[in-house]
């Protein structure tokens, strides 16, 4: 082959695998196991019935929970109904959310007694949309689990619980920890969902691992799990009842689909919209997954290390215990600084494979910046793949440029082991940072250090093991990188461009530095046709809509109303009535859309003073909210006064003297929110000055135009238009 056939070979390859990575995270086409698919969507849609939203502690979610009693009961269970007020903080979180929840709770009984295994999903929605995903898949699945395992019943008894008020503030996992149901489980599988389509991603364990990833690895027919979601979910802010249910010490493993997210917490999470092959998929597993766990009786045991793992595109879950494989990184990186020093490649090699790689990322992160200034938004969300490939192409343009203008006279030899010894530099960083990604830099690399070992012994052996570490290392990462762009649908799309600059380096290597001439030009081409795609492709579509929310907000106070709409950043269309500008309003700091409003009389929020008590150095308050006729009620103290403790009287829960939000807040949500008590603990005695908001779903009459004109194809997302009061109260 000549030279530059075989740059342009790599760098279309490279392209294409970028372009067809997303089937390796796809959901199995078919479900051959005793899940039956169809009884479950029957059950889900007749659960949903209407497919109305139905928040926490609402009429509608009255009904949802009447019909699925009735679900319970048709298949033979007899659940019952605890029924509290709970008001819980997630940790670090200067935050407290209150609600009354219903949680539903039935017992599989088993062949004998034991411990009991809990499988747990919520059923509640947000007030933006019915929920069909988030969590009636997870209500659907432990439904269809729990009617077969009624006829082979497991060897331990199963708790079901279907909890209310997960998405306000995990309120029915808290309130469940009370509950004397609590107090018989020692192992739990959650399942909760971000998306609408995808496979099963097992992405959050107990921890150490080693018991639940036993359990998963000898139950699960087509695993997509990895260790670095899991280290993933203990450092982002990502909460789900696992959160409250995590201390408890239970072996868990956690399901969730994350594919297409633009339809999460919107009007789009329909029946419709749900991909039955996610249906089949997650219910499969966890149908396998349930009854593994339910045969031990005390799964712990099965193992108390900590493991690394990851799937092989949904065919090989490949793990090991993190020592072992913390020990083989060091070992490869041993090797391959040893290997780089035989090949003189630790001086310009390394650095040019590293200048390669930063000028890759840089490239990228530039021309994500750049469609960024000439297209405002998540202009991507429709069409994400064109926006990816034209920051890949860019990449590869920057990298393949570099390696020309400064790797002409550099034997392919020592670049290889320049790749692979700065492939394990990352893994070795990145697993201190992630443990779990140290699975991810051991294969590959101990492959491609072979090759480059070979390459002057054996050139064409070598040929064939740098070929064959490539494409290993390329496919895990690619896996990689197609689960972040699902996960990446509201941005920084320039994340993407680290992983993907170390997956490309070994291929781009392969083919020596003068072959890339002719690539350059196919290379800002393919770029430039991307980028201009990227910015005249439509910005939604029906299946993948614009999140568009509309709120009306008043001060009580200043008498004064505006109009704000939340639109991702994206530009009003032309023609919008109104007159417009970028900014923010009082109740949260999320930019958006606003303009004047007409003063409306709207639901006022009210806090009534019962107990102020002296409390060593500070004070304790007693207070009863009203909503005032909204759904939600807030209560928001200054940043400097001194919150120690916020909730129910006598369970007040402890508040960071710093963190997320700057100003502590209480939220109820409900029916029962009207005359509320609660207690509030202040460090200081000096009078503070909180905020009342009142927060009424959806938008008064004066707001219907507004609504019309709303685009085709954008829908609310993560907050439903609203009606917003805010009003002070001196404590």
């Amino acid at each position: 082959m000549t030279g530059w056939l075989r740059g342009l070979l790599v760098v279309a390859l490279l392209l294409a695998g970028f372009a067809l990575k997303g089937a390796l995270i796809e959901a199995p086409a078919t479900n051959k196991g005793e899940f039956d698919t169809n009884r479950a969507m029957a059950r889900l849609q007749r659960i949903l019935g209407d497919q109305r939203p139905h928040p926490v502690d609402s009429a509608a979610d009255d009904a949802v929970r009447d019909r699925l009693i009735a679900e319970l009961r048709a298949i033979g269970l007899q659940p019952r109904v605890q029924e509290t007020m709970d008001c819980s903080a997630m940790p670090k979180l200067r935050f407290v959310s209150c609600s009354r929840v219903r949680n539903v709770i039935a017992v599989l009984p088993g062949t004998g007694p034991g411990p009991q295994l809990l499988l747990n999903a919520h059923y509640d929605s947000t007030p933006t949309g019915p929920g069909a995903a988030d969590d009636g898949l997870g209500v659907a699945v432990i439904l269809e689990v729990a009617s077969i395992l009624k006829e082979s019943p497991p060897q331990r008894p199963i708790s079901l619980l279907f909890n209310e008020g997960e998405e306000f503030g995990l309120n029915g996992a808290h309130a469940f920890l009370r509950d004397p149901q609590a107090g018989a489980v020692n192992s739990l599988i959650n399942v909760d969902n971000r998306g609408v389509t995808g496979p099963a991603l097992m992405h959050e364990t107990s921890d150490p691992n080693g018991a639940a990833l036993s359990i998963y690895a000898q139950a699960t027919r087509r695993s997509y799990a990895n260790s670095i979601s899991t280290d993933f979910a203990r450092l982002i802010p990502n909460y789900t009842d696992v959160t409250f249910f995590k201390p408890s010490g239970w072996t868990l493993l956690d399901y969730g689909i994350i594919g297409n997210e633009t339809r999460y917490h919107s009007p789009g999470d329909t029946t419709q919209a749900l991909d039955r092959r996610s249906l089949a998929h997650v219910g499969g597993e966890v149908l396998a997954s349930t009854r593994a766990m339910a045969a031990a009786a005390d799964p712990a045991r099965a193992g108390a290390r900590q493991m690394v793992f990851t799937d092989i595109v949904g065919r090989i879950l490949i793990r090991l215990p993190l020592v072992l494989a913390a020990a083989g990184l060091t070992l490869l990186l041993i090797v391959g600084v040893g290997l780089a020093w035989r090949r003189r490649a630790l001086g310009k090699p390394l650095l040019l494979a590293t200048g390669m790689t930063i000028g890759g990322i840089v490239a990228a992160a530039a021309i994500a910046f750049a469609l960024g200034i000439l297209r405002a938004g998540d202009f991507w969300r429709a069409y994400p793949l064109v926006t990816y490939l034209a920051l890949y192409a860019v990449m590869l343009l920057a990298m393949a440029a570099i390696y020309l203008r400064w790797g002409r006279n550099i034997e392919r030899d020592r670049m290889r082991a320049a790749a692979w010894l700065l492939l394990l530099i990352v893994g070795a960083v990145s697993s201190l940072i992630l443990p779990g990604a140290t699975i991810y830099f051991l294969i590959g690399p101990a492959v491609g250090l072979l090759g480059a070992g070979l390459s002057r012994r054996a050139p064409q052996i070598a040929a064939l093991l740098a070929i064959a570490a490539i494409v290993i290392q390329f496919v895990m990462f690619a896996e990689l990188l197609a689960a972040i762009e699902m996960l990446l649908i509201d941005g920084p799309i320039a994340a993407v461009a680290p992983l993907a600059a170390v997956a490309a380096l070994p291929a781009l290597i392969e083919a020596k530095a003068t072959n890339y001439r002719r690539s350059l030009a196919l290379l800002a081409v393919t770029s430039i046709a991307l980028g201009i795609g990227s910015l005249v492709a439509p910005r939604s579509s029906a299946e993948r809509p614009l999140g568009f929310s509309i709120d009306y907000y008043r001060d009580a106070d200043a008498k004064t109303a505006s109009w704000g709409i939340a639109t991702k950043q994206a530009p009003l269309p032309e023609g919008f009535p109104g007159k417009w500008k970028k900014d923010a309003l009082p109740y949260n700091a999320r930019t958006r859309w606003i303009s004047t409003a007409p003063v409306l009389q709207t639901p006022v929020a009210t806090a009534k003073l019962i107990a102020n008590e002296p409390a060593g150095a500070g004070r304790r308050l007693r207070l009863t909210l009203s909503p005032g006729g909204g759904n939600s009620v807030s209560i928001r103290f200054p940043e400097d006064a001194k919150v120690l403790a916020l909730g129910l009287p006598g369970a007040a829960n402890p508040i960071p003297a710093h963190g997320e939000p700057d100003k502590p807040v209480l939220r109820c949500t409900g029916r029962s929110c009207e005359g509320l008590e609660v207690e509030l603990l202040l460090g200081g005695r000096k009078p503070v000055i909180a905020e009342l908001f009142s927060t009424r779903f959806g938008l008064p009459p004066e707001g219907q135009p507004l609504e019309a004109a709303r685009p085709v194809n954008a829908i609310p997302q993560y907050a439903p238009d609203q009606t917003i009061t805010r009003k002070r109260v001196r404590l």
